[in-house]
């Protein structure tokens, strides 16, 4: 078997090159032609894509941004993933059960058991996990502005303090398979494909990365009191049963709003799209298209 272990040097403080160091001589004992290759900036169609060509496998050291960043080159070439977590919340492996231990990657390994997964596409930008709007993305924004080299939750404090002293709920209108499901008043919006979020809050908690659809929570809210108390129902999973809480599940999704707002994809900004970027309608100031390409990519599970 051919295998790439690919990391991203500044994850996990520093400790994603050893780690990959690791699961490559784990490979290579067991007989594979394995290659390390750590992340690049560029797109991966210039450099990624080539380096899979032929293989079977692709480990992915690092966070959430990193297999994200990976799910595109690896869903083109149909090459199975297997996340080995060394960054923040590692969202992407708490889905499968994954670990950042070497000998779990060598069990799924001799096994090989795969499943086919589906991808999200907001403004031709592949996302694995969830897209949103709101006071979250306004967080991942400031973040990615103050951040070094390295982030742990503690790196979050400041930004999600900022926000709450500044941000201001947008009005947005959300389209779910053509139903306009907003009240036309101000609130944020959260796309699942799976069910798993940061720090637990999980506002998708029924999405599936196999169902060939998304989930799409949207969140009515006034102020930022109200935002912090949808942040604590959703931490207790109360979110779902409340009667002002729009709820569903869908394969295309619309976001616009008259003002420009930014987005998140799996808790990062969105980078560069694989193509050109779905436009803005007329006098709109911001425009988000999301779709689903159902079971578009290969999981290798532990």
């Amino acid at each position: 078997m051919r295998a790439v272990v690919l990391f991203n040097p500044v994850a996990g403080a520093g400790r994603a090159a050893a780690a990959a160091a690791r699961a490559l001589e784990a490979l290579r004992e067991y007989g594979n032609d394995a290659v390390l290759e750590p992340t690049r900036i560029e797109p991966t169609t210039q450099w990624l894509d080539g380096i899979l060509r032929g293989s079977d496998l692709l480990v992915v050291v690092g966070g959430d941004g990193a297999v994200r960043m990976a799910a595109g080159a690896a869903s083109r070439r149909g090459v199975a993933v297997y996340h080995l977590p060394l960054g923040t919340e590692n969202l992407f492996a708490r889905e499968f059960g994954m670990d950042d231990r070497v000998e779990t990657l060598v069990r799924a390994i001799e096994k090989f058991e795969v499943r086919e997964v589906d991808v999200g596409v907001a403004n031709e930008r592949p996302f694995l996990l969830m897209a949103s709007v709101g006071y979250d993305a306004e967080v991942v924004h400031d973040l990615a502005q103050r951040r070094g080299k390295s982030i742990s939750h503690w790196s979050y404090v400041a930004p999600v303090l900022a926000q709450i002293r500044r941000w201001q709920p947008p009005v947005l209108e959300v389209w779910v398979d053509g139903e306009r499901i907003d009240d036309g008043g101000p609130g944020f919006v959260v796309v699942g494909n799976s069910r798993h979020y940061g720090w637990r809050l999980n506002p998708c908690g029924r999405a599936s990365m196999s169902d060939g659809e998304l989930d799409v929570a949207y969140f009515p809210t006034r102020g930022r009191l109200a935002m912090v108390r949808w942040a604590v129902r959703c931490r207790l999973q109360r979110h779902l049963a409340h009667k002002r809480l729009a709820y569903r599940v869908g394969r295309k999704v619309r976001i616009a709003s008259a003002a420009t707002q930014r987005y998140q994809l799996d808790g990062d900004p969105p980078g560069p799209a694989e193509s050109a970027p779905a436009g803005n309608g007329a006098g709109v100031g911001f425009e988000l298209h999301v779709g689903v390409r159902p079971k578009a990519l290969r999981v290798l599970t532990p």
